[in-house]
């Protein structure tokens, strides 16, 4: 479909080391049930007309990026980051049903789909219901706010996840697999607190690259009132122009022009229903 595939590199060096030492089937397995697991992320986006940038094997699961998050209402991230979770589930459900009619084990691939659902249900960011938690507070704390509370919920299970390996390394010399996971994690959900401003930062920084190369750009002016979603005017914005709103009250009179860079902090700052209103 066009969709890139990244493997992280730490998950490439526990999968030589786990097949080194004689683990190569359990860590196709897990790989197996990973890859389904965003696929199902892949085609709800479609569905629901959301590009996705790529998609990353991580050793906790996957992360299908999101290439523009403008378009994403909290309703549609819902649904988007409900995806993998319920696959995941299903199949551990559907092969625990089946295993007895089959002549094959099937009881890891049953564990790593369970563990792999449940795990990416906690509400922590950069986990499925991180994205979850952060679509349901959003629209009172905004995305800012919200992406940091859940980016920070991240961190705070990393570091459990990373004192439980050390505790099991210290009394019982396991626990590696803890260590890695709450390491990864830790690292990824600083990465998540900082991933949607990025996100908005590196279109703007395209356009204006755009603009300096050439000198000027095409302005796209758009006319709105003021009870009009921030959200839908981004819908409206493109690679190639600029975006200014002309705002009008209700008997049509001007009410002040907003540029796009002001609807984006408006719209990271008091998250998505926020109207036109609100920027002024």
């Amino acid at each position: 479909m066009g969709i890139p595939i990244r493997v992280n590199p730490l998950f490439l060096l526990l999968a030589i080391l786990y097949s080194c030492l004689g683990l190569g089937r359990e860590i196709i397995i897990i790989l197996a049930a990973v890859f389904l697991h965003e696929i199902a992320h892949t085609l709800v986006a479609l569905m629901l007309g959301i590009k996705v940038a790529e998609i990353e094997i991580l050793p906790f699961g996957g992360q299908a990026q999101i290439e523009d998050f403008t378009g994403l209402d909290p309703s549609k991230e819902i649904y988007l980051a409900l995806a993998g979770p319920a696959v995941s589930l299903l199949l551990a459900g559907l092969f625990y049903f089946l295993q007895p009619y089959l002549n094959v084990d099937l009881r890891f691939f049953v564990n790593i789909n369970l563990l792999l659902g449940l795990f990416n249900l906690l509400p922590a960011l950069p986990l499925d219901g991180g994205r979850v938690f952060r679509a349901l507070i959003s629209p009172l704390l905004g995305f800012k706010r919200s992406t940091k509370i859940a980016a920070f919920l991240g961190q705070l299970i990393a570091l459990l996840l990373f004192a439980y390996g050390f505790y099991l390394s210290y009394t019982r010399f396991t626990g590696a697999n803890y260590i890695a996971i709450g390491v990864l994690l830790f690292w990824a959900a600083r990465r998540e607190g900082k991933l949607l401003l990025y996100s908005f930062m590196r279109y703007l920084i395209n356009k204006k690259a755009e603009l300096a190369r050439k000198g000027f750009l095409s302005c796209n002016q758009l006319v709105a009132y003021t009870y009009t979603p921030v959200k839908e005017i981004l819908n409206a914005a493109g690679p190639s122009y600029y975006l200014v709103v002309v705002v009008l009250d209700e008997k049509h009179h001007p009410r002040g022009m907003i540029s796009e860079v002001e609807l984006i902090e408006c719209y990271l700052e008091k998250g998505p229903r926020v109207s036109l209103e609100d920027c002024q």
